[in-house]
């Protein structure tokens, strides 16, 4: 997880977007929650050992965990995403055939996985997404994947960035918290509290923040 998801020099009170809504979860829920930041191939472990009860910046496509040990809350928010340019809009993969795109190291793509296998999309892999659209500013490659929130805050912070605001989506992922079915907190509740934080626009002011 990188900015503005979560900063990584923010010392001992984690920051970002993640951090702010589960604050505001635990507020809504009257609850202290205690943010623990670990790296995702520890998430399951933890749950395993009954040292984490909540996951809320996950999701069914991403979490490693299994079914029957967890709940699933309603989504938090929508994930996008995008496939940018710094030249024209994208408006069908069609038109990307043989071309670079910059990916993230490791990270799948479900969408363009076909594409990649046959070789009509070439991945061009760079550790993070802050990575990929500096190279993609620099003209390294004219495409490049990107979540939609990690765009708005790069391109909030680089006013004479060439690229384009506007992608093609090529993927929409629910985001959702996973609770523990062995813990204290019941998941009516804290889709009440989800439900709540949505309709009061706290959810949406936390992200603007960041736009």
């Amino acid at each position: 997880m990188s900015a503005p998801w979560y900063f990584a020099d923010s010392g001992t009170s984690p920051k970002g977007i993640t951090a702010d809504y589960v604050r505001a979860l635990a507020n809504e829920l009257g609850r202290k929650i205690d943010i623990l930041v670990l790296p995702k191939f520890r998430i399951r472990e933890y749950s395993q050992k009954n040292k984490i009860d909540l996951n809320c910046y996950t999701s069914r496509e991403w979490a490693q965990v299994r079914e029957a040990d967890v709940f699933w809350s309603e989504p938090l928010f929508t994930s996008k995403n995008l496939i940018v340019s710094n030249t024209a809009a994208v408006k069908s993969l069609d038109q990307l055939k043989k071309q670079r795109i910059g990916t993230v190291l490791k990270y799948r793509y479900p969408a363009l996985q076909d594409s990649f296998s046959a070789g009509t999309l070439l991945r061009d892999d760079s550790p993070n997404e802050d990575a990929n659209l500096q190279k993609l500013d620099a003209s390294r490659f004219n495409y490049a994947v990107v979540e939609e929130i990690h765009l708005a805050y790069y391109l909030k912070r680089h006013k004479s960035s060439k690229i384009q605001r506007r992608g093609l989506v090529i993927e929409e992922i629910p985001v959702r918290c996973w609770l523990r079915r062995d813990s204290p907190l019941k998941i009516s509740e804290l889709n009440r509290a989800i439900a709540q934080m949505k309709a009061n626009g706290t959810m949406e002011k936390i992200f603007k923040k960041y736009r």
